[in-house]
């Protein structure tokens, strides 16, 4: 878990730096200040549907399954539901923000699909 956390600081970490040159420098007036709030989020959400999986990873494949796919559902939903609300709160910027979201999504998803991978693969 320590290994996970440690990587998933890194990723965020890479992801600030990417950020703050990309849009610091390049793409100034795309830039919203709820970015690295965004990384924040995905920080935390992403540690604890990996500790809960991890959880699951000891009992019946059965049961690592149903896990994987109930959380991957409720990210699904609660992500979509965070672009709507943003959305529709803050219209001007919907399109920089739903961007930047998905980018994030994407990196994260990636990177928490591989860990689950390798971390099922040593058991």
């Amino acid at each position: 878990m320590k290994k996970h956390i440690s990587q998933l600081g890194l990723l965020s970490f890479i992801l600030a730096i990417l950020t703050a040159g990309l849009f610091y420098e390049i793409l100034n007036p795309w830039f919203n200040p709820i970015f690295p709030f965004i990384i924040l989020y995905f920080f935390v959400f992403n540690l604890f549907q990996h500790s809960a999986l991890l959880k699951k990873k000891d009992q019946s494949p059965m049961a690592f399954n149903t896990s994987f796919m109930v959380w991957f559902a409720i990210k699904l939903f609660l992500n979509l539901t965070i672009i709507i609300a943003f959305v529709l709160l803050n219209r001007p910027e919907a399109l920089s923000f739903i961007l930047y979201f998905a980018s994030c999504y994407i990196f994260y998803t990636v990177f928490e699909v591989t860990s689950l991978v390798r971390s099922l693969k040593s058991k």
